[in-house]
């Protein structure tokens, strides 16, 4: 699931999230007006609080673009802004689209998102008008106050829709994201009914625990060295050095918050307070490089599967259909404000949770106008609500961001009577027929909800920039967004650098590579941490130009070459038998040691020798005693599909991943990726290609390790190429500014870009 904001500022690449969110909510949300959930109307007869389905922000140059990927179901577009006497220009363009994705294998997440007050034709200038969409200035779309229904058009995540408006004679655009009853039922999770075990197996974001009471904290991790220095022993590696905990107990539950983040494991306690509040307890526990170091803790701490043990280490159990003997997660955690110490955090009485499960003690909460006063109105009367609205500290605004609000559509000019009806009341704003007629003329103006076909009256409301983020903690792509990461055209080096369009086959059978691994690849993205969008652009980078384009799992020419039968096969391509024996082990499939070691001196020896007398003769399995199940087990990992096997489903996906892992790619993609703008000569002209040092470390850790520090050296093959990945998987996956000619970070898409529609 791809989201962004509906403004995208410049963002330099070192700002972490939560800090970009809150510029954001700080610049260009307008916070004096236009809350959520609940706007305040002052009136003589006392302040009048209103359901407030969306935020008013301002634009301040940036123009306002849509979320994400999505299908418009309806739009206005005015020719010049309305009056509402007494208060000033309005504007009622607007523009309506309705996304459909997925959040995990079943999880399906429907909503709406609506940009309303968006500039008016006449108060365009032509450099903005030319900015907005082609069916916005296409000449069947004639500027006026109608409401237009247009048929499948399809806009995307960073499309530019319009610019913000006015709004009382003030710049605002009103940003709206809602969905109905349905659409919650099928993504929403209610965390306070989890007692114990585990939630949502569609994990997204961070890990969460609920520890109960009166539990028993250990000085030292039990699988620690028992002589010398707390360390966990790597094998022919460096160690891993752990602190030492203080032996104790928790005297109150806490709900712990485990977050991987660039290499640091970040855990983070909290405590219910007698208000019903959370509150943070003591100092996150940190420890660093606990992330990048994973491969190697999970092979040392559970030998006889290591890949169940990630999952442990990672999800704090196990979602896939790996197991190890060692169902256990020994982890470091505060449990007071002094001290720290050592749980298993395995057992079935530890409450299991992701963000995936909205979790409560982050103050996710659901609110409806059935628990108010007068619930067929819009007019709130629940004062817990309303508190929070109004108060100014950071704690307020933080849960209000957090509530989800079902309340009637302030854009439905069918019910204006029933919804304002105390407005009406003798004191009240609308008493007189002639205000009454004025404001009745002025939301007509604006609504649209029957014009769209909406039904439901009542939806469900998000703040819209809180659920933009909650959702980028996703990383789960759809069909759609895994084939717009296939550039229309590539490089390829022979003996001229040619251009060329890469063409795709289309996609509708259950056995085509993309409908196939779609899930599995997914589960591998999410199981091995590679969610963030640079670590995505890194893989993916690869990954797409290593398939030829997402349409093989296997080296071209495989056969041929002098190192088969072991080729390249998976999404990174998993190459020579002492890569293939290590994925075996990790996933607790057994490798004679004998055999191993003879397959892999007799790889080294060939490939030791000139490359014109290399030859694969002594590389024949049966030479090495490698049975038919070690075979399968290697062609697996280019299966499509293999009716009667288990493994194809996981295999090119997970292996990849694994290697991803094995070779530290993270800690390559994680650098700062100071993007450089290439200009290559081609036999159809001269071609913009984008690339960093950052992911030629990446590239190369996967694919020539030893040429990391060789920066963009011709040793690795294929490297422009997969530059041409890297560009497209920057637009498809992340709001990084890419150079212009100028050396100015000002383009959200590559030079030449042609977006595919899938």
């Amino acid at each position: 699931m791809l989201i962004s904001y509906p403004v995208l500022p410049a963002r330099p690449e070192t700002e972490a999230e939560d800090a970009y969110l809150e510029r954001i909510l700080n610049t260009h949300v307008l916070s004096s007006e236009g809350r959520f959930p609940v706007s305040t109307i002052p009136t003589t007869k006392g302040p009048i609080h209103r359901w407030h389905g969306g935020i008013h922000i301002q634009g301040l140059g940036e123009p306002i673009r849509a979320m994400a990927d999505g299908t418009v179901v309806a739009f206005r577009f005015a020719k010049q802004a309305e009056i509402y006497e007494g208060l000033g220009q309005y504007d009622t363009s607007f523009v309506l689209i309705r996304h459909e994705t997925q959040t995990g294998e079943s999880t399906s997440v429907a909503y709406y998102s609506l940009y309303m007050h968006l500039a008016n034709r006449d108060d365009l200038l032509p450099d903005r008008y030319q900015q907005l969409p082609p069916w916005l200035r296409s000449p069947a779309c004639t500027p006026g106050p109608a409401v237009q229904k247009p048929s499948n058009l399809k806009v995307w995540r960073k499309d530019v829709l319009g610019f913000a408006g006015k709004l009382y004679d003030k710049e605002a655009c009103h940003i709206e994201i809602f969905t109905t009853q349905a659409g919650l039922s099928a993504f929403w999770r209610d965390s306070t009914s989890v007692k114990q075990g585990a939630g949502s197996a569609d994990f997204y974001g961070d890990a969460h625990f609920v520890i109960p009471a009166n539990r028993d904290f250990a000085v030292r991790h039990p699988r620690a060295a028992e002589v010398g220095a707390h360390r966990i022993d790597f094998p022919g590696k460096n160690d891993f050095a752990l602190p030492l905990g203080t032996a104790g107990r928790n005297t109150q539950a806490l709900h712990v918050c485990v977050k991987l983040d660039k290499g640091q494991r970040i855990a983070t306690s909290h405590v219910l307070k007698p208000d019903g509040s959370y509150e943070q307890l003591g100092a996150p526990v940190v420890q660093e490089n606990y992330e990048y170091e994973l491969f190697q803790l999970a092979t040392a701490l559970y030998p006889d599967c290591p890949s169940a043990g990630l999952e442990w280490l990672r999800f704090g159990r196990v979602l896939g259909s790996d197991t190890t003997t060692r169902n256990e997660n020994w982890q470091l955690v505060r449990y007071s404000e002094t001290a720290v110490g050592y749980i298993d955090l395995a057992p079935e009485a530890i409450v299991k949770l992701s963000d995936a499960d909205f979790v409560h003690w982050q103050g996710w909460e659901k609110r409806e106008e059935g628990q108010t006063a007068k619930a067929a109105d819009g007019i709130c009367d629940d004062e817990r609500t309303i508190k929070l609205c109004q108060g100014a500290d950071y704690a307020s605004r933080t849960k209000a961001r957090h509530l989800v609000c079902k309340a009637p559509s302030e854009w439905d000019a069918s019910d204006l009577q029933a919804r304002y009806g105390r407005l009406r009341e003798p004191g009240a704003i609308f008493a007189s027929d002639a205000a009454w007629q004025k404001f009745e003329d002025h939301a007509k103006k604006m609504a649209f909800w029957t014009e769209a076909g909406l039904g439901e009256r009542s939806v469900w409301h998000f703040h819209p920039m809180q659920f933009v983020r909650h959702f980028r903690k996703c990383g789960w792509l759809s069909q759609s967004e895994l084939l717009q990461l296939v550039p229309s055209h590539a490089i390829r080096t022979g003996k001229h650098v040619m251009w060329e369009p890469v063409n795709l086959p289309p996609i509708k059978k259950e056995t085509d590579l993309v409908v196939a691994h779609r899930i599995p690849l997914n589960k591998a993205l999410r199981k091995y941490n590679i969610t963030s969008p640079m670590r995505q652009v890194a893989f993916f980078g690869n990954a797409v130009q290593e398939t030829s384009w997402l349409s093989t799992l296997a080296e071209l020419g495989g056969q041929g070459l002098w190192y088969s039968p072991w080729y390249g096969r998976g999404f990174l391509q998993l190459t020579n038998p002492e890569n293939y024996c290590d994925y075996w082990a990790w996933r607790g499939l057994k490798v004679d040691a004998k055999s191993r070691a003879s397959v892999i001196d007799a790889y080294k020896k060939i490939a030791a020798q000139p490359a014109g007398q290399r030859s694969n003769a002594a590389l024949v399995d049966s030479n090495f005693g490698m049975d038919e199940n070690i075979a399968r087990y290697r062609d697996d990992l280019a299966a499509v599909k293999r009716p009667g096997s288990d493994d194809y489903k996981i295999a090119p996906a997970d292996s990849a991943a694994f290697y991803w892992y094995k070779m530290r790619m993270s800690l390559y993609a994680d650098q700062t990726h100071a993007l450089e703008r290439q200009v290559i000569s081609t036999d159809q002209g001269a071609k913009v290609l984008y690339r960093s040092v950052a992911f030629w470390r990446a590239s190369a850790a996967v694919n020539l390790p030893g040429a990391i520090n060789r920066t963009y050296s011709k040793a690795l093959n294929g490297f422009d190429a997969r530059c041409c990945a890297f560009g497209v998987a920057l637009a498809v996956l992340t709001e990084v500014p890419l150079p212009d000619a100028q050396k100015q970070m000002k383009l959200q898409f590559p030079e030449g870009y042609e977006r595919r529609n899938p």
